[in-house]
């Protein structure tokens, strides 16, 4: 048997069917405001929002300050 690898190209999606997720807010510590708490990514086709937490429980933090990235 040989040991066969796909051309990395053929495994990528094409541009257009990818859903590349763009940070909109950061979520930041009021008493540190150096500290990123969680980050919302909005998706370029279906335009959903989903917020990733950075805590140590991946949990939504109980004060943060919202930024707007625009």
């Amino acid at each position: 048997m040989t040991d066969h690898k796909p051309d990395a190209r053929t495994c990528l999606q094409p541009a257009a069917e990818c859903d590349v997720g763009n940070p909109v807010e950061w979520m930041v510590d009021p008493d540190h405001p150096d500290k990123i708490l969680g980050v919302t990514y909005e998706f370029s086709h279906t335009g959903t929002r989903k917020t990733v937490w950075y805590t140590h429980n991946k949990r939504r933090a109980k004060s943060f300050v919202v930024v707007d990235v625009n």
